[in-house]
């Protein structure tokens, strides 16, 4: 049984100039094959690819003729949005199919025999045609032009397919801005006919909650206040009247009262006997009008207590009291003092007599007072019926005001909202009017040719140097990384650096590689050989691919 090998891992020296060197000349073939089948490859595919013309032109919308202060244009913000409008109209599938069938254009005859026209629509047409906004200064922002690229084997067909979209456009817009225009301007009309019936229906509603609620609107509020405060005040007037007209017919009872005792005395003392002392009958008569004096006086005290000294009630007890003590004084004047006499005869007392007729004047008197006293109140509480009923009406009027404030309120402004949304709709409808006359006059906005379609002198692509650049440094960086590949594989030893580097012993003499020269010659010439066929065959691929583009296709 053999004894088991250790094996050593040792690490690749790093690799000197000298070394790359080396590597290039020992895989020379690897590097060169690839980077010249790239170079094969890429002129043959570059010239049997199609050549591909880009034709374009530019439309520009020209703004309104007319001043926009007289008609305000609407063309900033709304280029973006009319392009797309445009765009899916005029690039949609059937109008992209119907201009595909043309009989002047023709477009992809090759592929329309491959695919239904529906996939060509989608497939080739919609991917090669392309609507660019751009300004003036180059850029795409803002832009109040665009432009129409369309890319076709054919430089012929793809002006004639430029030409074909400007029409289409051009029309397209004109009837897109008249239908445009006529709806807009039938839409604002139905808009503004009801905004109007609106209006209307709420200045009936508003008329006639005001006229439901006459005195309970807000700009009765004040009057009403002012009303309640007035009727407040007239009411305690009023009260006031009534207390002291109750206070008079107390005091005219009173008066009354004392004028039925006068009355009683006076009739007691109308006739006497002759022979009755007059001192007696005197000293009677001035009792009685004595006592008479004493209540009065006692009447008028509890009276001006109660009230002020010039107060109506005081000032006629105070007469009453005047006439008593005047009676007094005639009775003390008519009867001195005498003898007492005795006589028997019965006389009338005129003095009595006179007595009783003036006070039965002032009892009529009191009680006509009193009649009208009592008419007086009646008035008063009439008066006082109707203040009070008045106040009712107007405090029930100022309690129901907050709700119909709040109606009224509501009310107002939903008219003032129908008010300014009916104004709003007929300046747009007046504007929407003159958009639509000044279109019909083709003063508004339109599209212009900016820049004709021109048919290119050269195609777009392919650009066939950079192609074969782009493939020839493709197969010579796949070459060094073929090359790369076999010397990471190949661990022998190639140099006498190597041999030291390894080793570690020293190197006295190398004898070079010594092989057949029969090998030798027969691996150059196979080597030839593979190299010469190699180069004739990639030599017929590039020339047959450059006539093909230069002589057999036409030029597009």
């Amino acid at each position: 049984m053999a004894a088991p090998q250790n094996f050593v891992s040792v690490s690749r020296r790093p690799p000197d100039v000298e070394d790359y060197i080396d590597i290039l000349r020992r895989y020379r073939s690897w590097i060169i094959g690839p980077t010249f089948a790239g170079l094969v490859i890429s002129v043959v595919v570059a010239f049997f690819t199609p050549d591909v013309y880009v034709c374009s032109a530019a439309m520009q919308i020209r703004p309104s003729v007319v001043s926009n202060q007289l008609l305000p244009s609407a063309i900033n913000g709304q280029m973006q949005q009319k392009l797309q409008t445009l765009d899916l109209e005029i690039l949609g599938r059937d109008n992209l199919i119907t201009m595909i069938q043309m009989p002047k254009l023709n477009l992809y005859p090759k592929e329309r025999a491959r695919y239904t026209v529906e996939d060509v629509a989608e497939d080739y047409f919609r991917k090669n045609v392309h609507i660019i906004p751009y300004a003036s200064d180059g850029s795409s922002s803002g832009a109040q032009a665009f432009r129409i690229v369309f890319s076709y084997p054919d430089k012929n067909v793809a002006r004639n397919v430029v030409v074909e979209l400007m029409t289409e456009f051009t029309s397209k817009d004109v009837v897109l801005q008249t239908e445009t225009n006529t709806t807009t301007n039938n839409l604002f009309n139905d808009l503004v006919k009801n905004a109007k019936d609106n209006l209307e229906a709420k200045q009936a509603e508003l008329a006639s909650f005001s006229s439901e609620n006459q005195g309970r609107l807000p700009e009765n509020l004040q009057s009403n206040t002012m009303e309640v405060q007035s009727r407040q005040a007239t009411i305690g007037q009023i009260n006031q009247m009534i207390s002291g007209e109750m206070q008079r017919q107390n005091l005219l009872e009173a008066n009354l009262n004392n004028n039925k005792n006068l009355q009683s005395q006076a009739e007691a003392n109308l006739t006497q006997s002759i022979n009755t002392p007059n001192q007696a009958v005197r000293n009677t008569n001035l009792t009685n009008i004595e006592q008479s004096i004493q209540a009065k006086h006692q009447d008028c005290i509890a009276v001006e207590n109660r009230y002020q000294a010039n107060f109506p009630d005081v000032v006629t007890c105070k007469e009453q009291l005047k006439l008593l003590e005047d009676r007094k004084a005639e009775i003390e004047r008519a009867e001195p003092a005498a003898p007492p006499t005795s006589t028997s005869r019965v006389v009338l007392n005129s003095q009595a007599q006179q007595e009783l007729n003036k006070l039965q004047q002032e009892e009529r008197n009191i009680r006509a007072a009193h009649n009208a006293s009592q008419m007086q109140v009646s008035i008063y509480q009439k008066n006082l019926a109707e203040q009070m009923a008045n106040l009712k009406a107007v405090q029930d009027k100022i309690a129901s005001s907050p709700q119909v404030v709040q109606k009224f309120s509501q009310l107002t402004n939903e008219l003032q909202m129908a008010r300014d949304e009916y104004t709003n709709l007929s300046t747009k409808r007046e504007s929407a009017g003159t958009q639509q006359s000044v279109q019909e006059h083709r003063a508004g906005e339109k599209l212009e040719v900016l820049e004709q379609p021109i048919p290119p002198d050269k195609p777009t692509s392919p650009v066939r140097p950079m192609w074969v650049g782009i493939g020839t440094v493709m197969g010579l960086v796949f070459g060094i990384a073929l090359a790369g590949a076999k010397e990471v594989k190949n661990t022998s030893l190639k140099n006498l650096k190597d041999v030291r580097a390894y080793t570690n012993l020293p190197v006295l003499s190398s004898i070079p590689l010594l092989e057949n020269a029969l090998l030798v010659r027969r691996k150059r010439r196979l080597a030839w050989l593979a190299w010469s066929s190699a180069l004739i065959v990639g030599a017929i691929l590039m020339s047959g691919a450059i006539y093909y583009r230069m002589v057999m296709v036409p030029a597009g």
